[in-house]
């Protein structure tokens, strides 16, 4: 058994560390650690201030890897932190920083740092890579994904498993996406579509800022992400940013408001849904493909679907991390890990023993 320890004890951090204790001694390190209490059994709890550079350091010697699981502010500087430590990490902050740019400096310190191994970026960077990996070339790939509540609540219809801070700027940061072969800007929540989920029905997806690493990774001419919610969610949203409530001066009374407005309840079910689709060359003929991910609330050991789908591909990326040894030093975005048959199937066939499984239509 190797040792673990995850930074941050939120929903999501909770999840990966209760993952990682079926194979693995797992240490959960928080500022807060009351709210931790019943995974006491399972995992070692500390509470701590990760900011402090010394306690860091002191905290992380005995780990063979850590998961950054802090919210997006502190990702990026606790990373780059953790990578002057020597530790092999896998990190899921969504951190508006570049990773990449930490990357001759994972290098110099012989350390592999797999980054936006969650959802998305996550299992979507996997996909891409994956089919760079099998076709002959890309022409397009693009990834709509959301989680939203089991029960539609208005006015939003949505609570957040993150951050109230943190959607907001998905919602308001300016999206990057490329268009046949051109790089552009294209403003969040704009060019809303319609797609289908059998069982739930017609949702919409909007642009956001998602794609990330992959504008700089991988050779495809058009690329798109958006974000999923139930019908009507963006216009709603797109008003109160019209307003001024997500500006600068308002945005930190806004988050306040929208934390309790957004707040899931006690074990309350949420769901996420998620549509891949490339097209392409693939043995010199002419491809199109198109995956859907539907997964619900686990209700019986009391789990969230984002928590899930996100969670436990971070925890598969840990056991890649300290069972394949042919890794690469540096920093590792989801879609290098794509492009290697035997990872992307150690991946996906521990997903599929959680009963996460992408399904093609």
């Amino acid at each position: 058994m190797k040792k673990v320890l995850v930074l941050g004890g939120g929903r999501i951090g909770a999840a990966i560390a209760k993952n990682l204790t079926a194979d693995h001694q797992v240490t959960i390190a928080d500022l807060n650690i009351n709210h931790l209490s019943g995974l006491a059994s399972d995992c070692t709890l500390v509470a701590v201030n990760v900011c402090d550079d010394s306690a860091l350091e002191k905290l992380v010697k005995p780990f063979d890897c850590v998961v950054g699981a802090l919210p997006s502010l502190l990702g990026f500087d606790r990373l780059r932190r953790l990578i002057e430590l020597k530790k092999n990490t896998v990190d899921i902050s969504f951190f508006a920083e570049d990773a990449l740019t930490l990357n001759e400096l994972a290098k110099a310190n012989g350390v592999t740092a797999l980054v936006d191994f969650g959802l998305a970026p996550g299992i979507s960077n996997l996909y891409a890579g994956h089919f760079v990996d099998q076709y002959d070339h890309v022409n397009s790939f693009a990834c709509k994904v959301g989680g939203v509540p089991v029960e539609r609540v208005k006015p939003f219809e949505y609570k957040a498993p993150f951050a109230p801070l943190d959607v907001i700027e998905e919602y308001t940061r300016p999206a990057r996406m490329k268009r046949h072969g051109e790089d552009i800007i294209l403003p969040a929540m704009s060019e809303i579509e319609s797609l289908y989920f059998k069982g739930i029905g017609h949702m919409e997806a909007f642009n956001t800022d998602g794609l990330r690493s992959l504008l700089q990774t991988v050779n495809i001419p058009t690329m798109a992400e958006k974000t999923i919610r139930y019908n009507g969610h963006a216009e709603l949203i797109q008003k109160l940013i019209d307003a001024g409530f997500f500006s600068k001066a308002h945005r930190d009374a806004t988050a306040k408001v929208l934390l309790e407005q957004w707040q899931f309840g006690t074990n309350e079910p949420d769901l996420t849904v998620m549509e891949i689709s490339a097209t392409g060359i693939k043995n010199g003929q002419a491809i199109e493909e198109t995956f859907q991910l539907i997964d619900h609330y686990d209700s019986e050991n009391n789990i969230s679907s984002m928590a899930r789908t996100t969670g436990f591909t971070c925890a598969a990326g840990v056991r890649l991390a300290l069972s394949h040894h042919d890794l690469p030093t540096g920093v590792i975005p989801p879609e290098i890990i794509g492009q290697n048959k035997t990872w992307f199937n150690h991946i996906f066939a521990e997903l599929a023993q959680h009963n996460i499984k992408i399904n093609q239509q």
